[in-house]
C-alpha cells in the first residue's frame, strides 16, 4: 500500500518544484524588465543628448542673429562714396557720426560683414591721399591726381624718350 507520508513527501517537493519555476519565471520576468528598463534610460540620455545639441543650436543661431542684426545697424551709419581714379571706401555718414570722427571703412571688410577704419599713410606727389586697411592690408589711393602733375609727367617722359 502506498504510506500517505510518502504522498504527502511527493505533493511537497511538486509544491517546492512549483514554487521554484514560479519563482525562475518571476526573475526572468524581472530581468526582462530590467533590461527594458536599461534599454528605455538609453534612448532617454540619447533623446537629453539630442535636446542639449538642439538648445547649444539655437543659441548660436541666436547669438549670430543679435551679430547680423548690430551688424545691420551699423551698416547704415555708412555710405559708399567714390573718391575717384576707381577707389571707393564707405564713409561714416555725418548725421550718424554721434560723436566719432568722421573716418572711412575698408570696402572689402565691410562687404565681408566687419568694420576696419582705414588709416591714413601719405600724400602722394600726385595729390592723393594714400591709405591702407589694417585687417586685409589693402591700399588706397584717395581722389583724381592733379593734372599739372600728370602734365609734367608726361612732358619729362617725352623729352626723356625722344
Amino acid at each position: 500500500m502506498v504510506d500517505m507520508s510518502m504522498i504527502t513527501g511527493g505533493l511537497a517537493s511538486l509544491k517546492a518544484a512549483k514554487d521554484i519555476a514560479e519563482g525562475l519565471v518571476s526573475l526572468r520576468d524581472t530581468a526582462k524588465f530590467q533590461g527594458a528598463v536599461v534599454e528605455l534610460q538609453g534612448k532617454i540620455l540619447a533623446a537629453h543628448a539630442d535636446q542639449f545639441s538642439l538648445l547649444e543650436r539655437v543659441r548660436e543661431l541666436e547669438a549670430k542673429m543679435a551679430q547680423l542684426e548690430a551688424w545691420e545697424a551699423e551698416r547704415k551709419r555708412y555710405k559708399l562714396t567714390d573718391y575717384g581714379g576707381g577707389t571707393f571706401a564707405y564713409e561714416l555718414k555725418a548725421e550718424a557720426a554721434e560723436g566719432e570722427p568722421m573716418h572711412r571703412l575698408c570696402a572689402a571688410c565691410y562687404q565681408q560683414g566687419h568694420k576696419s577704419i582705414l588709416q591714413f599713410d601719405f600724400r602722394t606727389a600726385a595729390g592723393q591721399d594714400k591709405y591702407d586697411c589694417p585687417a586685409c592690408k589693402n591700399k588706397f589711393e584717395f581722389g583724381s591726381r592733379r593734372e599739372r602733375d600728370l602734365q609734367t609727367r608726361a612732358n619729362t617722359g617725352r623729352s626723356w624718350m625722344a
